[in-house]
C-alpha cells in the first residue's frame, strides 16, 4: 500500500476520535452562542464615539434653546419628580450605543483590537448618525460633530464593510456574553 493510500483509507477512519472525523460539525445552542461580525477598532475611534455621545447629549437641542422653554426645563430639574424628556428620538439610540460602547471598550485592550459588531448594529448608527445630522444642519440646535467625528465614520464604515462582505468572513459564531444587546443565561455569566 502506498503512502497516500494508507493516509486515505477508510482504516484509518476508525483509529480519528468521531468528534474529529470530517463531516462532522459541532452545534452551538442557541441561548450561549449566537453571530457577530468581527471588526478591528482603535482605542482613539471608541474615545471619538464617547465623545460624540457627550457632544449631542450636553449640546441643547433647538427647543430646549427657546428661552420660555429653558426656564421650566431648569425649573423641572431642580424638582427630582418631574422630568421633561425633549430627546425621546435619540435616547434609544444613545443607550443602545453606550452599551455597544462599554462592551467594545473591554474589548479593545491596546491601541487596536477586535470588537464584536452585533447584528442590527448597522442600523442603530445609521439612524443615531441621522439624527445628528438632522441636529447639525437646524438653525436653533447648538449641536455641531466634534472634530473627531471623522474617527466615528471611520470605525461605522469599517463595521458596514464587514457586514456587507459578501463571503461572509468576518462572521463568526460567539458567546452571548462577548456580544453588546445579548443577554446570555445566569449560569453562563458566572462562568
Amino acid at each position: 500500500m502506498g503512502l497516500f493510500e494508507t493516509l486515505f483509507s477508510s482504516s484509518t477512519a476508525d483509529s480519528v476520535p468521531q468528534a474529529q472525523q470530517p463531516g462532522k460539525h459541532e452545534i452551538f445552542p442557541d441561548e450561549k452562542y449566537n453571530v457577530a461580525y468581527a471588526v478591528a477598532a482603535r482605542r482613539e475611534e471608541l474615545r471619538a464615539l464617547e465623545q460624540l455621545l457627550e457632544t449631542d447629549q450636553t449640546s441643547p437641542t433647538a427647543l430646549e434653546a427657546e428661552p420660555f422653554l429653558r426656564e421650566i426645563i431648569d425649573e423641572m430639574e431642580h424638582d427630582k419628580e418631574y422630568s421633561l424628556r425633549l430627546r425621546t428620538s435619540g435616547e434609544g439610540l444613545v443607550d443602545d450605543i453606550r452599551e455597544l460602547l462599554e462592551h467594545w471598550d473591554k474589548q479593545v485592550d491596546g491601541q487596536i483590537g477586535t470588537i464584536w459588531w452585533p447584528i442590527g448594529a448597522d442600523t442603530t448608527f445609521r439612524l443615531y448618525l441621522h439624527y445628528l445630522e438632522v441636529r447639525a444642519d437646524a438653525e436653533d440646535d447648538q449641536f455641531s460633530f466634534p472634530e473627531s467625528a471623522g474617527q466615528v465614520h471611520t470605525l461605522v464604515q469599517r463595521g458596514l464593510s464587514a457586514m456587507a462582505d459578501d463571503d461572509n468572513s468576518k462572521l463568526a459564531v460567539v458567546h452571548k456574553r462577548d456580544i453588546p444587546w445579548e443577554t446570555p443565561t445566569e449560569e453562563d455569566q458566572n462562568v
